[in-house]
C-alpha cells in the first residue's frame, strides 16, 4: 500500500502542507512550498517527481530548491505553471491518469480556488491541494478564483468518497472524507 506523509511548513508564520508519497519505485513530492530542507528530510527513497496542486506562492516557494536537489520533473496543470513561473513541466490535463514510481495517480482539473487547481486520486484518498480544507473550502476572493467554479469541482471530487476516504490539504490535518460531508457547512448538498 501507498503511503502519504504529511509535512508541515511555515511559509512567513503562515502553515502550508507539503506531502511525500511514497510510491513502490521513488518518493514524490506535492507541493514544495516551503523549507525544501524539511520536505526532503521526509523522504526515503529518491525523489522522482514533484507534483503541485496548484501555483499559488505557498505551494511552489520550495520548487525551485527541490528540483534543484532532486532533478525530477514538475507535473502542473499549464493555467497554474505559466502564472506561476514554474518553468519546465509536464502539463496535466483533467482526468489524465498517471503511473509514477509505480503508484497510479488520476488527475482531476478542480478550479475554483485558482485556475489551474488539481486534485490528485492516489487509491481512494485524495491530494486536494486547497480545494476543501477541514470545515471549509479554499479562499474564493483572489484574483482567478470563483465560488462558481469551486462548487463545480466539489461536485466532481465528492462522488469519489468513499467511507475511508483521506483528503490531504493544503492546510491543516489530514481529515476523513466522511466526516466532512456531515460538518462542512460549504460542501454542495445532495453529492452522497
Amino acid at each position: 500500500m501507498t503511503e502519504i506523509d504529511q509535512v508541515q511548513l511555515d511559509f512567513g508564520g503562515f502553515g502550508v502542507n507539503a506531502y511525500v508519497v511514497h510510491a513502490p519505485e521513488g518518493d514524490i513530492v506535492v507541493d514544495a512550498g516551503a523549507e525544501p530542507e524539511k520536505i526532503l528530510a521526509q523522504t526515503v527513497q529518491p525523489v522522482v517527481a514533484i507534483l503541485l496542486t496548484h501555483g499559488h506562492p505557498d505551494h511552489v516557494g520550495a520548487l525551485d530548491a527541490v528540483r534543484e536537489r532532486t532533478g525530477a520533473p514538475v507535473h502542473a496543470h499549464p493555467e497554474d505553471a505559466e502564472s506561476a513561473g514554474v518553468g519546465d513541466y509536464e502539463p496535466l490535463g483533467d482526468g489524465q491518469d498517471l503511473v509514477i514510481a509505480g503508484v497510479a495517480l488520476h488527475v482531476i482539473h478542480t478550479p475554483g480556488h485558482s485556475p489551474g487547481s488539481v486534485t490528485f486520486v492516489v487509491g481512494s484518498d485524495q491530494v486536494v491541494g486547497d480545494l476543501v480544507l477541514p470545515g471549509s473550502v479554499g479562499r474564493t476572493d483572489l484574483p482567478g478564483a470563483s465560488w462558481p467554479e469551486i462548487e463545480t469541482s466539489l461536485r466532481k471530487v465528492m462522488p469519489l468518497w468513499e467511507p475511508g476516504t483521506r483528503l490531504y490539504a493544503g492546510h491543516g490535518p489530514v481529515f476523513s472524507a466522511e466526516e466532512e460531508v456531515s460538518s462542512n457547512p460549504y460542501l454542495p448538498p445532495g453529492i452522497l
